[in-house]
């Protein structure tokens, strides 16, 4: 089977990860929190692409490097091409008309000393950052139409000097964030934004601690990193996950790894 994607549902107002694989001509999901797994990696290819809502299989089943996606499936994908948008200039004209009507939400995410900006739907916002692993996260304006919201974020990123990318890395060596070097870098990017041109969509702030959702009070030391690729084989109870980065004990300690890493790959799963 192939793991196609890495997601947080919810439940009654809680969150928790699963690794979706199509499996045959099924896609099933498999419950990480608190369960054992046994996980044996084997080669990655194209995922597939998105059209009119459903997931289609890559015609060719092709063997990639990097990213997820063949060229031909990101060019088949409806919505491969809005990932790259920075307001500019268009370059999904299909997608440009529901984009223009829709309403997001712009958002600062700490992570430990880090500052991201990002934005989301709506009804998307506490997913989106919890699927991040945000220690903290501040809703702080609301804009309609996609190419205005993503200007405004590259705005922001050059006004605030943040970023709007973290990296699996960064976030494996930021597992336990510090409040104290969080908290005050929200504030302040707020107050400075006050003062510029977003200062017409800002609402009044709110902001969420995202902390008890990741379940890291079971992992006493940081993690060992675990390096995904073909041959490796990931074993342990997951005891916590925060964001995409997947922590499990073991005998031989307690280990993470960047679940993205299996997007696409074939791999044996039991648990």
């Amino acid at each position: 089977m192939q793991a196609i994607k890495y997601k947080w549902l919810t439940n009654d107002k809680n969150f928790e990860p699963f690794i979706f694989v199509k499996n045959g001509g099924n896609i099933e999901r498999i419950r990480l929190m608190n369960e054992n797994i046994s996980i044996s990696v084997g080669k990655k290819h194209c995922i597939g692409y998105i059209r009119n809502g459903r997931h289609l299989d890559c015609p060719h089943n092709m063997l990639v490097e990097s990213g997820w996606h063949c060229n031909e499936c990101r060019i088949n994908d409806d919505f491969f091409l809005c990932v790259k948008c920075t307001g500019e200039q268009c370059i999904n004209e299909k997608q440009r008309p529901a984009c223009k009507e829709s309403v997001y939400f712009m958002y600062l995410a700490a992570f430990d000393s880090m500052l991201k900006v990002g934005i989301s739907y709506g009804q998307r916002l506490i997913e989106r950052l919890v699927e991040q692993g945000a220690d903290f996260g501040a809703k702080v304006a609301v804009i309609k139409d996609g190419m205005d919201v993503r200007k405004f974020e590259q705005d922001v990123k050059s006004y605030l000097k943040i970023v709007d990318r973290v990296t699996g890395d960064q976030k494996q060596s930021m597992i336990f964030g510090n409040p104290n070097l969080s908290i005050p870098r929200i504030f302040n990017a707020i107050s400075l934004l006050r003062n510029n041109g977003i200062s017409q969509y800002m609402v009044p702030p709110e902001v969420y601690d995202l902390r008890d959702y990741y379940k890291l009070e079971q992992v006493p030391y940081l993690p060992s990193k675990i390096k995904i690729d073909e041959r490796a084989k990931v074993e342990g109870a997951v005891v916590a996950a925060k964001g995409n980065i997947v922590i499990l004990r073991n005998d031989r300690g307690f280990f993470s790894f960047n679940s993205h890493d299996l997007i696409g790959r074939d791999i044996a799963a039991a648990n």
